[in-house]
């Protein structure tokens, strides 16, 4: 378990004094946080994903004890990846193993004996950039995440939208390719299959090697190498391709690019905005969507779901206006993470 001191992440981001944690399980780790009023980590820790229901509750139930060795949290939010119902239940994670049907929130919930807020990882992610970050203020906004697989969410009148049953904002199942690659979820063609960590490290495989992954590709590119640079000009394409659908469905004011990507940011940036102004129907240099990076990084999501435990722990103890003027306005409870009571 790798544990961090504690850093500043530049704002409040609620009103209390308590420790509440939050988690973010991705496809190839799971990054944790615990964080005070003052919207400061106080402590991260960071494990590799393992595979299962039983072994991801357990390995989260160890991360609480790494957070909190000293003080019991106040609450506890996860992010997870896939597609998660508004009751709180996995229906599929194509990127994790051993998860599908799962109710993770529950079994998590009755191992710490508290109730546990869960939600799609980027759906927290927004929700912290909304309160905090790098979409402060913006009421129509897009945020993708590019990790082992492509999250999604969208943020619709200063709100994330959940959709019926739970599972609005996966746009890395939107088919960008007509039985092109096979996608982890078992079709073809999907966006993540061509704009995903994933599908870099295929990239780089191809074109630099066999064992090149993408942090490779970053690093060489960096240093000026023409073939690392043209397999980022390809992945930028299929990334703008994407953002571009998700633009013309949603007419956002502006686009959050969260995950381990968001870290290599300026080697993609130029080369994205000019696709998109390119392809982008009805809009220009001037007046298409502007592209930022998350402000948390990787961070972001298990920042979000320790906001959503702080905001059900606010609204429990009946201090939901207060939390929402913490906030600065920010919608406390309509769009807060799924609270899954524990037995």
């Amino acid at each position: 378990m790798t544990t961090d001191a504690p850093t500043s992440v530049g704002a409040a981001t609620f009103a209390t004094s308590k420790l509440h944690l939050g988690f973010d399980v991705g496809g190839t780790k799971i990054f944790g946080v615990a964080t005070d009023g003052a919207g400061t980590l106080q402590r991260t820790v960071r494990e590799p994903t393992p595979s299962g229901a039983e072994a991801l509750v357990a390995c989260l139930v160890q991360m609480v004890g790494g957070l909190a060795p000293d003080q019991g949290p106040a609450s506890v939010g996860v992010g997870m990846a896939g597609l998660i119902t508004n009751s709180g239940r996995v229906t599929v994670s194509p990127n994790l193993v051993g998860v599908d049907g799962a109710d993770i929130g529950t079994r998590l919930g009755d191992e710490l004996g508290m109730p546990v807020a869960l939600d799609n990882e980027v759906n927290c992610a927004a929700r912290w950039e909304l309160a905090a970050g790098a979409a402060r203020g913006v009421r129509h906004g897009v945020m993708v995440a590019v990790g082992t697989g492509i999250g999604g969410a969208f943020m619709l009148g200063g709100e994330v939208l959940r959709g019926a049953v739970g599972h609005a904002g996966e746009p890395g199942h939107m088919i960008v390719a007509a039985g092109g690659r096979e996608c982890a979820c078992g079709r073809k063609g999907c966006w993540e299959a061509y704009a995903s960590g994933s599908a870099l490290d295929r990239m780089a495989s191809e074109r630099l090697g066999d064992g090149a992954r993408g942090p490779d590709v970053t690093k060489a590119a960096r240093q000026g190498d023409t073939i690392a640079l043209g397999v980022l000009d390809e992945f930028a394409y299929w990334l703008a391709l994407g953002i571009s659908n998700l633009c013309i469905l949603t007419d956002p004011e502006m686009v959050v690019i969260g995950g381990g990507l968001s870290e290599d940011w300026d080697l993609l940036a130029g080369s994205l905005d000019a696709l998109l102004t390119e392809i982008l129907i009805g809009r220009s240099d001037t007046s298409r969507p502007k592209v930022v990076p998350s402000q948390a990084g990787e961070l972001s999501a298990a920042l979000g779901a320790a906001l959503g435990g702080a905001r059900a722990d606010s609204a429990a103890l009946g201090g939901a206006r207060a939390d929402s003027a913490a906030l600065g306005g920010a919608r406390a409870e309509s769009d807060s993470c799924v609270t899954v009571p524990s037995e």
